[in-house]
């Protein structure tokens, strides 16, 4: 092996143009977003892959086969950022109302009768913490 040869590789390297970062997977297609007071977005909902994914704070959060789930859980940051005093307004898309729909229709309910159902499922499995006040000293 040549002495240049790491030289001669490293010059070369240098000379080629950048590769762009390639993700694995499709792109995500937004079909439901949650804007604030300002009509900024904050996160929401994308389809890719063949799940639902929550995107908040440009992370994905959280990942589901069901589209009523997927709303379950902007319905659930909404109802959070209310009780901050923050207003949050959820705009979904066509197909992924359509989508939920079709789950609750599987179920024999509306679409609202399945999101509380959903709802109900996350209050049972993770309880808010009861809210405790400072006890006053005797």
């Amino acid at each position: 092996m040549s002495r240049n040869s790491k030289a001669k590789r490293d010059a070369r390297k240098k000379k080629e143009p950048a590769r762009p970062i390639r993700r694995l997977g499709a792109a995500l297609q937004p079909h439901a977003q949650l804007l604030d007071a300002d009509d900024n977005a904050i996160g929401g909902v994308g389809w890719r892959d063949g799940e639902w994914l929550l995107v908040l704070g440009s992370q994905v959060a959280a990942r589901s086969d069901s589209a009523a789930m997927a709303l379950a859980m902007l319905r659930h940051v909404v109802a959070v950022q209310e009780r901050a005093g923050r207003e949050v307004r959820l705009e979904a898309s066509a197909p992924l109302l359509h989508a939920a729909g079709r789950e609750a229709a599987a179920l024999g309910r509306t679409l609202e009768e399945h999101l509380a159902a959903l709802e109900q499922e996350r209050v049972e499995r993770d309880p808010p913490a009861p809210v405790s006040t400072p006890s006053l000293p005797h």
